[in-house]
C-alpha cells in the first residue's frame, strides 16, 4: 500500500515543484537609492556580441564601404558595417584581418582596431555594441526584451523603451534583478518620476519589474491557479479512489 501511495504522490510533488516561482536574494531599499547604482558601467566584449563599426575616415580603399554587412549610408554619412565577436574573441576587419577584442571595453577595442591600419593616417572608428538587452515587465504599456541603445542607459530610458508606465495598473513595488539578485524599491505614482530613481544605470541583461496592482492581475491569477490545481485534483482523486477500493477489498 505504501509503495503505491509513494508512486502516486511523487507526481504531485513534481507538479508543485515545476510550478514554483524562481526566488532571488532581495535587497530592500525602500525609498532610498544607493549611490553605487549611479556609477558608470563599462561593458566588456565577449564571444557572440554583435557590434556596429563606423569609420570617420575615407576608407573605401581598404574595403569598409564594401564590407559584408555594410549598412547603406546617406550622402555625407559614415561608412558602417556590423561584425560578431567569434568564439576566439576576434572580429574581422576588412583588409585588416582579425582583431582581438574579447574582455575589452569599447575604448580598448577601438585602440586595437586602429593598429591594423598602419598605412592610414590617424584611423578613427566608433564601435556600438548591438547585443545588450534589458527586460521590462509588469505595469508598462509594452513588455518584453529591448536593445540597450548605448552604455550607461538609465532606468528612465528603459521606461521609455517600454512605452511608459501604466499608472492605473502599478502597485508600490519596483524590482531590478541583476546577476541573480533582486533590488526592491518602494514607489508610488509620484515617486516613479523621481529623478534620482530614474538615474539608476541599467546593465546588460537587467530585468526591470514594476509589480502590477492586485486588481489588475486578479483575473489572470484565477486562470493560473485553475490550470495549476487541475492536474493535482486529478491525481488526488485517483489516490482517493485507490484507497477506497483497497479498503473494500480488504473488508471482504
Amino acid at each position: 500500500m505504501r509503495k503505491w501511495l509513494c508512486i502516486l504522490v511523487v507526481p504531485v510533488l513534481f507538479v508543485m515543484g515545476s510550478c514554483a516561482t524562481p526566488k532571488y536574494p532581495v535587497s530592500r531599499f525602500g525609498h532610498n537609492v544607493p549611490d553605487s547604482l549611479f556609477q558608470p558601467i563599462e561593458y566588456r566584449l565577449r564571444p557572440g556580441d554583435k557590434v556596429g563599426i563606423q569609420s570617420y575616415n575615407t576608407l573605401a580603399s581598404i574595403g569598409i564601404s564594401e564590407a559584408v554587412g555594410t549598412t547603406p549610408v546617406a550622402s555625407g554619412g559614415l561608412p558602417e558595417f556590423t561584425a560578431v565577436v567569434d568564439n576566439d574573441g576576434y572580429i574581422p576587419m576588412p583588409r585588416g584581418g582579425r582583431v582581438y577584442v574579447n574582455g575589452m571595453t569599447r575604448k580598448e577595442a577601438l585602440a586595437n582596431m586602429r593598429k591594423v591600419y598602419p598605412n592610414i593616417n590617424n584611423p578613427e572608428f566608433d564601435l556600438n555594441i548591438l547585443s545588450m538587452k534589458v527586460t521590462v515587465l509588469g505595469a508598462f504599456n509594452t513588455q518584453g526584451n529591448f536593445e540597450i541603445l548605448r552604455e550607461n542607459m538609465t532606468l528612465a530610458d528603459a521606461f521609455a523603451l517600454a512605452g511608459g508606465v501604466k499608472y492605473e495598473n502599478m502597485s508600490r513595488t519596483l524590482t531590478i534583478i541583476r546577476g541573480g539578485k533582486a533590488m526592491e524599491f518602494k514607489v508610488n505614482t509620484a515617486q516613479i518620476g523621481d529623478p534620482r530613481l530614474n538615474a539608476i544605470v541599467i546593465k546588460d541583461n537587467d530585468i526591470v519589474y514594476l509589480k502590477p496592482s492586485g486588481a489588475s492581475v486578479s483575473a489572470p491569477k484565477v486562470g493560473q491557479y485553475t490550470s495549476f490545481l487541475a492536474p493535482i485534483g486529478t491525481i488526488l482523486s485517483a489516490i482517493s479512489l485507490y484507497t477506497t477500493v483497497t479498503f473494500l477489498i480488504n473488508q471482504e
